[in-house]
């Protein structure tokens, strides 16, 4: 049976809870899976180039935290192609996805592009932040290793994002968990100068993480070529121009997942800049908080994504009722699921944190700044679903700014006075930060279970007044 198949992704009329828990879970398992595996290539990058020098090390984390914000952000980009494609398959016409597919993919290659030329100009931009003359050259060297590899992984989102659409998230997980080995043998080869290759030091860091992203694409490419569910979508059976109703479809819905998603990761960047004037004990405990909760974030984040495949298949089938019942599953899974890890973070909070170091005061600050994550990780669960379900209903825009109230007009303002002055307050340091993310998330958690709530609702009423009607109901009637 295929993924597009009605019986198989649509949820039943007569609703079985239990059946449509193991729908979701097929479903983010293997998405979880492919998020940790992602952190653990980003472990093992920071591990060797560490061992290599500080130098390396510091060159670059550098490098990276100046281009992944960015690719995060073209990754949300081309996660609107899931619910468009999720919607069509619904539907019954999953043949319409390829020329999605295929607009999206030259939609990639000029972005990719744009990135490439951005990413080889960043003088000003190291001389602004004062970097050492050390160091600029192993960022410059990172950067232009790793931004061959921009055409690759954008392209990549592409073709995952229409493979999570029909339903199918297991080749990602296969591929992620292939690259951990893969990316450290480049690791390896090209920063310590392995099987007569130079000692390349940190910049062999970006070139190996430039090999990866064409291994992810270069994978995934093979299975949509081969896979015969990818084949019902015919990706490639013809060449089809740029066309700027193609191109505005995917942007369209994707800006706004896009930049949701770069105001999240931006938002702990500038935390973590903020806190830098406290000192490195600091730094490093709001790090190894921020490490560990980004860990526990990928549960809810996966099952988010899990619910933006099954409502879009069942907005797609004309089934809102069956959308809704998915959303609000999947969301009672997700808080379900936090009550247990805020329990687990709250009674070894010490535990944790001797994974990361041994240090009796970083350990002190991480420890407490632990116990304030943990406060957080409820509503957290909430936004997360929250938010994955409403990209199945093709409802982006408003998230959008619910998102960018609650961190940069409540979270961000709110930390910065709580730890830096003493207008409320004395100022209480990373701890009036990790304060206002649990205001900021908790409010985030909220405005985003109301808008799902409503949403879909909407979606249940028309779906009740039309039906008897003989016209069809459009896809995107529901968003």
């Amino acid at each position: 049976m295929t993924p597009c198949d009605h019986t198989s992704t649509v949820v039943p009329r007569f609703r079985s809870r239990k059946a449509e828990v193991k729908a979701i879970a097929l479903l983010a398992f293997p998405i979880f899976l492919s998020q940790l595996s992602i952190t653990a290539a980003g472990f093992i990058d920071t591990m060797m180039a560490g061992h290599y020098s500080s130098n390396a090390l510091a060159g670059a984390a550098v490098g990276s935290s100046l281009c992944f914000p960015f690719i995060i952000a073209l990754n949300g980009v081309m996660m609107a192609v899931t619910p468009i494609t999720a919607q069509l398959c619904g539907a019954g016409m999953e043949e319409r996805a390829g020329r999605v597919v295929r607009q999206a993919l030259w939609l990639a290659l000029f972005l990719s592009v744009l990135l490439f030329v951005g990413i080889r100009h960043v003088d000003p931009l190291l001389g602004w932040m004062k970097a050492t003359e050390e160091v600029i050259p192993i960022v410059k060297g990172y950067l232009e290793g790793i931004s061959f590899g921009f055409p690759a992984i954008v392209c990549y989102f592409v073709l995952k994002s229409y493979t999570e659409g029909i339903g199918k998230t297991r080749p990602q997980m296969v591929i992620s968990l292939a690259t951990i080995p893969f990316n450290y043998i480049a690791n390896d080869t090209l920063i310590y100068g392995r099987w007569g290759m130079p000692a390349m030091g940190g910049a062999g860091c970006g070139w190996a993480s430039g090999l990866t992203f064409w291994f992810f694409f270069l994978a995934m490419l093979c299975y949509a070529i081969m896979s015969p569910d990818c084949r019902r979508g015919r990706l490639f059976s013809g060449l089809d121009f740029p066309s700027a109703s193609g191109v505005w479809e995917v942007l369209k819905l994707g800006l706004p997942i896009g930049g949701t998603i770069f105001m999240e990761c931006s938002i702990f960047a500038c935390i973590t800049l903020f806190l830098g004037v406290l000192g490195p004990v600091v730094v490093g405990g709001h790090q190894i908080a921020l490490n560990y909760s980004g860990l526990v974030f990928s549960l809810p984040l996966s099952i988010g994504m899990a619910l933006t495949i099954r409502a879009g298949h069942a907005i797609g089938a004309q089934d809102p009722e069956g959308a809704r019942f998915s959303c609000m599953t999947g969301c009672l899974m997700a808080m379900i699921a936090s009550c247990f890890t805020l329990s687990f973070t709250l009674f070894f909070a010490s535990t944790i944190v001797g994974v990361y170091t041994t240090d009796p005061e970083l350990t002190k600050v991480a420890v407490g700044l632990l116990t304030f994550g943990a406060m957080y990780q409820f509503s957290d669960s909430i936004m997360a679903t929250s938010q994955g379900a409403l990209r199945g209903y093709k409802d982006a825009t408003v998230t959008f700014f619910l998102t960018f109230t609650a961190y940069w007009v409540i979270t961000l303002p709110l930390g910065y006075t709580l730890s830096m002055t003493n207008y409320l307050v004395p100022a209480m340091g990373a701890r009036g930060f990790w304060l206002s993310l649990i205001a900021g998330l908790t409010i985030s958690g909220i405005f985003l279970g109301i808008r799902l709530y409503t949403v879909s609702g909407r979606a249940v009423r028309e779906g009740i007044n039309h039906r008897g009607d003989d016209e069809e109901m459009p896809i995107s009637r529901a968003a």
